[in-house]
């Protein structure tokens, strides 16, 4: 009998099989139908993976991975959290799911149920992300982070008790251009939404010459209140042609300063070389000498047979000339007013409260002789300027460089000279009588050349103890302005007055 029934056993284990199997296909397909009207397994919009999930779903899921999620910004140690809506990002839901539904719809249904069989979905196209936003409304959000945590830098300051400056701090930028590329890629993943601002350091401003101004007015006022007198200084940039004006258009007696426009209209009347007596002329008027003949002899060689007093009114035309309108000689010097002549009125000295008693034969100002120096040094350096302008038929160039070196000696160890290194090449002039001290030259130092000129009054008697530690300190200022990164710093007697 166990013979006979063995063939019946397998028969209906085989039945058993083939209906557990049957089952089996039927509960898979039944299963793999419900899918259908899913998105297929493995298919991602926006690199988000909506496998399995009907449209609302795969909606809620792309609204959690990009509209609920901020992006973290870095800014250095600070961190914000950039909400999509701030950028008015948005997602095209219509344009992303109808793609999505193409590629659900798109696949042989007995291809797809093998596939689901086995484990092996059909290969599906990705979605892209469609989605847009505002850059200036992102620009805006990022202006109000760099508001709030950006660090401006610190200007140079003066140095309390010195004549120089301190450098000024550091500070922070954010650079919103640069930033957009990383924090616009971040809002555009699902993941890892973190972007870094592009925070740049932020150099201190090198001083502008306003800050040299305040530095001398505020130097030059205790002289002035301690006085009840007057600090002229001008002081102009070379290369760029910027001024310190500091009571420069008040008038003072011009003594030694006038002797530069003599020197000049020497040069303007020579059709030739000058002799060698005429060399030592200029060179005596130019550098130190006791008394002033040497310029009075100028004067006469100026007037030809008319004389000294001729010669005084062609420097006065020539100074009107090139513009140095508050500027004039009427006589020679220690010699008076010529008869039926008086004080000519200018800008200068016509005003109602008139701070000094400049002379009446010579008077100038400290920007009438700082402008008539940078002349002389732009025609020197070959820059033509004024001078080439008003007579451009002389050889300006070879005779300004000739005043120069002339001046270059003229060496006395104070005024503006002891406000810089004594290695720095001055061309200057000089001069005092008793109420007035003055000096002007031009400063050749390392990082800019430029022109100062410092005239000193003080009602009967200007000591010589008052003025010369305030020149030699507004010239020490100027020096380390123009040579910020190397400054000069000897003894200051700022602390002094």
């Amino acid at each position: 009998m166990n013979r006979n029934a063995s063939p019946g056993l397998g028969q209906w284990i085989t039945v058993s099989l083939m209906v557990a199997v049957s089952l089996f296909l039927l509960y898979q397909l039944y299963q793999y139908a419900g899918t259908r009207t899913d998105f297929p397994t493995g298919l991602k919009i926006g690199s988000v993976d909506v496998g399995q999930m009907n449209p609302e779903e795969a909606r809620a899921e792309l609204t959690t991975k990009y509209l609920d999620a901020p992006v973290t910004l870095y800014h250095g140690e600070n961190k914000f959290d950039l909400m999509p809506s701030q950028a008015k990002f948005t997602l095209d839901f219509d344009t992303m799911l109808s793609q999505a539904d193409r590629e659900r719809t798109r696949q042989d249904f007995w291809s797809g149920f093998w596939g689901f069989l086995w484990g092996r979905p059909v290969e599906v196209n990705p979605v892209p992300l469609a989605a847009t936003h505002d850059r200036e409304a992102l620009r805006n959000y990022l202006e109000e982070i760099k508001s709030l945590v950006d660090l401006p830098a610190q200007p140079p300051q003066p140095v309390p008790g010195s004549m120089s400056f301190q450098y000024g701090t550091p500070g922070t930028e954010t650079n919103i251009e640069a930033s957009f590329a990383d924090i616009e890629a971040a809002l555009y993943r699902p993941g890892t939404r973190e972007a870094r601002l592009i925070v740049e350091p932020k150099d201190p401003q090198r001083p502008n010459i306003n800050l040299l101004s305040r530095l001398l007015v505020n130097r030059l006022q205790v002289f002035e209140q301690d006085t009840n007198g007057m600090a002229g200084v001008f002081i102009m940039d070379l290369s760029t042609g910027e001024e310190v004006n500091i009571n420069s258009d008040v008038p003072v007696t011009a003594i030694d300063l006038m002797k530069l426009p003599i020197v000049l209209e020497t040069y303007h009347e020579l059709d030739q070389l000058p002799t060698l007596s005429q060399r030592q002329l200029i060179s005596d008027t130019l550098v130190i000498n006791p008394d002033n003949s040497s310029a009075n002899e100028l004067l006469a060689f100026i007037g030809g047979e008319e004389g000294p007093y001729v010669g005084a009114e062609k420097v006065t035309s020539t100074l009107q000339r090139l513009g140095l309108v508050n500027s004039f000689i009427m006589a020679p010097y220690d010699a008076p007013m010529p008869a039926g002549k008086q004080t000519p009125e200018t800008p200068a000295n016509s005003v109602e409260a008139l701070r000094t008693n400049p002379g009446a034969t010579m008077q100038t100002t400290a920007e009438d002789m700082g402008t008539l120096l940078s002349m002389i040094y732009y025609c020197a350096t070959g820059q033509g300027g004024a001078l080439v302008a008003a007579f451009p038929a002389d050889d300006w160039q070879r005779e300004c460089l000739e005043m120069l070196d002339y001046m270059e000696r003229n060496k006395i160890g104070s005024l503006i000279e002891e406000g810089v290194p004594q290695d720095i090449t001055i061309a200057h002039r000089h001069g005092w009588i008793g109420d007035t001290h003055v000096d002007a030259g031009i400063i050749f130092s390392p990082s800019g050349d430029y022109v100062i000129v410092e005239i000193m009054y003080k009602p009967e008697w200007l000591e010589w103890e008052l003025s010369a530690p305030l020149i030699a300190d507004v010239s020490r200022a100027a020096y380390n302005y123009f040579n910020f990164d190397a400054p000069y710093l000897g003894q200051s007697n700022a602390a002094n007055n």
